[in-house]
């Protein structure tokens, strides 16, 4: 198995993670340390430590689905000293964020152990949907969201938007959803800007086939793959 992978499954982190992991001379196998990432480990018989630690693949996958609330990283630390999404779920098993919300940005955050589902949800060639829910304001709301159902290009390219559904309009304000499956950074809110909405609120509550439902800001829920 390659090195990466393995390391995922074995929930130490993503394979992204993994690899930088691996370059910075953190791994060692059978007590040689390992650089290169094309490296292949045997679960079985190989003896891996990552920063001194042994390491092994867990039968038990876990998947949380957590609220994010407004102002949490999604990263394992934060050097400014946020809060973390891995503060919000439980330390045992170890478990990493799939994707990444940014700061302001509430909602779904899927946080699991099994480092091929995690690939599986983040690649584009996968292109899972994510689902958002924005609050906003404009000076011409109608008209914003008349711009919304047509052509938006950006300044990294033209934006593909799967579906919209206006939920209200009331005076400067919008409340509608989203659906994208591209993953560009803060591209919701780069779309909102482009047709003149201020985003107040945004929250993604879908995510593939995983939905937010009731889960309340800050609290999780375990499900199956």
């Amino acid at each position: 198995m390659r090195l990466n992978k393995f390391l995922a499954q074995a929930g130490i982190a993503s394979r992204r993670h993994a690899e930088e992991i691996i370059t910075k001379k953190q791994v060692r196998i059978n007590g040689q340390v390992v650089t290169n990432l094309a490296t292949q480990v045997d679960p079985e018989n190989d003896q891996v430590l990552v920063s001194g630690r042994p390491v092994s693949l867990k039968d038990e996958k876990v998947i949380y689905l957590l609220n994010k609330p407004r102002g949490v990283v999604t990263t394992a630390e934060d050097p400014e000293g946020r809060p973390t999404v891995l503060e919000y779920v439980p330390k045992t098993p170890r478990v990493f964020p799939c994707g990444r919300l940014d700061a302001e940005t509430m909602g779904l955050i899927i946080l699991t152990n099994d480092g091929s589902l995690c690939y599986q949800l983040t690649h584009p060639k996968f292109e899972h949907q994510k689902e958002y829910r924005v609050f906003g304001n404009s000076k011409s709301p109608e008209l914003s969201w008349e711009r919304l159902q047509h052509k938006i290009v950006l300044k990294d390219g033209p934006v593909t938007i799967d579906k919209l559904d206006l939920r209200k309009i009331i005076h400067d304000k919008i409340d509608f959803n989203i659906t994208i499956h591209e993953g560009r950074n803060h591209l919701v809110r780069r779309i909102c800007t482009a047709v003149g909405i201020e985003v107040e609120k945004l929250t993604r509550i879908r995510f593939g086939q995983y939905e937010l439902g009731e889960i309340e800001p800050g609290k999780y829920q375990q499900v199956q793959s």
